[in-house]
């Protein structure tokens, strides 16, 4: 008999163990799905951030570009760390680096008509690369946009013969 209610409480035990693991992988799922699915939700609030900074350095832009008399190219220089000297041919291989094509209503343009033409506008722009912040790009069908797009598939949408900046949520 004594054998019998240890053996009952060894099992009543294992029981015990095997509840206590359902309940705690069942936490575990709920807050692993939680936590997932913001991360789609951080992203686009980051999108958003960019959009209101793209406005503001296209305005800044434009009004450079009248400043300095409508000029076909412009430096946009974000990076901090490289600093450009007239005079060595490697300083004036960064300067074109730097160079940005600007359109005859004053808005810049990617120097190729593609995606990584698109992602290189968008770094002379903000100073960020779009990868570093999970977005991707791409030119719009009709050609005359470059689209960015977050993970939950928001996008800003960059009308380069306008200046336009759209935010597109999916909300």
């Amino acid at each position: 008999m004594l054998s019998q209610q240890k053996a009952d409480g060894e099992l009543l035990k294992l029981f015990g163990n095997m509840v206590a693991i359902l309940l705690l992988l069942s936490v575990l799922g709920v807050l692993g799905t939680r936590y997932f699915s913001t991360l789609d939700n951080i992203s686009a609030q980051g999108l958003r951030l960019e959009h209101s900074r793209l406005l503001n350095v296209l305005n800044m832009i434009k009004a450079q570009w009248l400043a300095e008399g409508r000029p076909k190219q412009m430096m946009l220089d974000w990076d901090a760390n490289v600093s450009i000297h007239s005079g060595t041919s490697a300083n004036q291989e960064a300067s074109d680096r730097h160079l940005v094509s600007i359109n005859e209503s004053g808005w810049p343009m990617p120097d190729k008509l593609n995606s990584a033409g698109c992602e290189r506008l968008w770094y002379h722009l903000l100073g960020t690369k779009p990868e570093a912040q999970q977005i991707l790009s791409s030119v719009g069908r009709e050609g005359v946009t470059c689209d960015y797009f977050a993970r939950n598939n928001d996008h800003i949408r960059y009308h380069l013969t306008s200046g336009r900046v759209i935010l597109l949520t999916n909300e």
